[in-house]
């Protein structure tokens, strides 16, 4: 029989060694787009705490447009969102993989699966970019013209982040922790910006940043020469033009800082009680008998603080709870001679009825008990100090959390008479949120004070992120951020962002903080205009959206 017969036959068979070199080079190149999509969320997830390379946060995008910017034209209209939909469930997943401790404290295994359902929400933002910006700009025959393509095409994606983050901070209540500006909270110098533009600021650089290089990129890999290389400066010029404005205006600021002139001495108890025997009645004199400990210990100071702050639920059930933690509150503020900012639940009628609101509160008590301030949270925890849609969830969500808290209406200010200081109290998470602190600053407040109990979280990587998100505040409106907290992290962020951290975090100790304060600060632009900028954000989607118009 000869070759082409042979060839020709039926019954033959391709060698084995072709069938596998066709076959798995197919499989891998599909695989590809989703692997460098979950890179990308694994590359921002590792900017953050506990691994805190920060430098990462500037390339992290880069494998999500490769893969966006590689999709056939045939793809499917939903491959670009879904690519952008798994880099968002990588790295919310991994960055607050923190809930899963919830698990052991509550000992419900199913609670391990928090972070992942969070996430497929929150993944839902990306997704939504990734759709925005997955047709980049067409080749064109001007050099310097494909140039400026590039460069509006980066501005309005990184808009379009930004516009992103900050609906992802107040829809359904918000949470909008680690944006991408947070990962760069120990770069004193570019972080400055944030009185201008808050940290959604910051992120914009970040993504503009990452945009240009990947276009750039794009580019050279479209010449297939490195003669290219020259016709991309213009791209990765206005990158350095932008960050160097940005380490120019936070250079200037740090070289120009001047703190304050009234001198505020704070003393912060950090008791570093486990958080499943704070609301446990039966163990609560150990809660009492360490507040007490350290409370003698503060007694011998000299002279004693201008004040002692505790933290949020220091005591257990609230100050007001019965008449043993009333009475070991009154004791300890009448044996002070400092006023006490402590962090309780705080029970209120409504109107001439009979029924009680609840609220969770910073309370300021002067004159050895005899007077006492609240700033009631304003801003609650969803699944934690609240359930929504309490009437349509399973029993099973209801018991986590049994009964919900009401929320303060008003960003009061606790008003110290020695020194003469406008408190602007911050309980729990409330010192990640920009508009609460916004809103205090514009009331007058010159010192920030935050009360929080991330016991909740174990020895988690909780407490790190959440001082990250802090810092912002203070840089947003040049306000010193003192901060008590039960576990850690207690400690003074300076106006320029600086943290000095006085008691190491998950150790029972008491720190004293010389605070410097200016009777009257000035009010920065970001104070001052908000997050009005994320209009013009707005608009650079919108136009983005519009090229994804399909053609009639």
């Amino acid at each position: 029989m000869s070759d082409s017969s042979a060839a020709s036959s039926p019954n033959s068979r391709p060698p084995s060694k072709s069938l596998g070199s066709n076959t798995l080079p197919l499989r891998v190149l599909e695989a590809l787009p989703w692997s460098a999509a979950a890179l990308s969320g694994a590359l921002s997830a590792l900017a953050f705490a506990p691994w805190n390379y920060a430098n990462l946060i500037w390339i992290s995008q880069l494998p999500l447009l490769w893969s966006l910017w590689n999709l056939p034209t045939t793809a499917p209209k939903w491959k670009a969102p879904a690519l952008g939909y798994l880099s968002g469930i990588v790295f919310f997943t991994t960055t607050f993989s923190w809930l899963s401790s919830l698990a052991t404290l509550f000992e419900d295994p199913s609670l391990y699966g928090l972070p992942l359902l969070l996430a497929l929400y929150l993944a839902l933002y990306p997704a939504i970019w990734a759709w925005l910006i997955q047709r980049p700009p067409e080749k064109t025959p001007s050099h310097v013209g494909h140039s400026f393509r590039n460069i509006a095409f980066a501005l309005k994606g990184a808009a379009a982040w930004v516009l992103l983050d900050w609906i992802r901070g107040w829809l359904f209540t918000g949470f909008g922790w680690n944006p991408p500006g947070v990962a760069l909270h120990q770069n004193l110098v570019l972080i400055q910006i944030a009185d201008l533009l808050g940290v959604h600021g910051i992120s914009f650089v970040i993504l503009f940043a990452n945009l240009a290089f990947a276009l750039a990129s794009r580019r050279v890999a479209q010449e297939r020469s490195v003669r290219a290389i020259p016709a991309v400066r213009i791209e990765l010029m206005a990158v350095l033009l932008l960050v160097c404005a940005c380490i120019t205006y936070g250079a200037r600021t740090l070289l120009h800082f001047r703190p304050g002139t009234t001198r505020l001495s704070a003393l912060c108890v950090q008791p570093n009680q486990p958080q499943d025997i704070l609301f446990n009645p039966t163990v609560e004199q150990t809660v009492f008998d360490t507040l007490d400990r350290l409370m003698n210990l503060s007694q011998k100071l000299a002279p004693p603080p201008d004040l002692i702050l505790w933290p949020e639920a220091a005591t257990p059930r609230g100050i007001f709870a019965d008449d043993a933690n009333h009475q070991f509150f009154l004791d300890q503020s009448k044996r002070s001679s400092s006023p006490l900012l402590i962090g309780s639940i705080e029970p209120d009628s409504v109107g001439d009825s009979n029924d009680l609101r609840i609220f969770n509160s910073a309370i300021l008590v002067t004159n050895q008990g005899r007077t006492l301030q609240s700033y009631r949270k304003r801003h609650l925890v969803p699944f934690g100090e609240f359930l929504p849609f309490r009437a349509w969830m399973p029993a099973a969500v209801r018991n986590l959390v049994p009964g919900d808290l009401d929320s303060g209406t008003e960003a009061n200010l606790l008003n110290l008479e020695r020194p003469a200081v406008q408190i602007g109290a911050l309980v729990c998470f409330e010192d990640s949120l920009s508009r609460e602190t916004r809103a205090l600053a514009q009331k007058g407040a010159n010192l920030l004070i935050n009360l929080t109990n991330d016991a909740w979280f174990a020895t988690s990587p909780a407490a790190a992120q959440h001082l990250a998100n802090a810092q912002f505040r203070a840089i947003e409106t040049r306000l010193p951020l003192l901060r008590c907290a039960n576990t850690g992290v207690t400690c003074l962020v300076d106006p320029v962002g600086r943290v000095t951290q006085e008691i190491p975090p998950f150790t029972e100790g008491l720190a004293t903080h010389p605070v410097l304060l200016t009777e009257k600060p000035t009010l920065t632009p970001y104070v001052l205009l908000g997050e009005q900028w994320i209009w013009l954000c707005a608009l650079a989607s919108l136009s983005l959206a519009l090229r994804n118009k399909p053609k009639a």
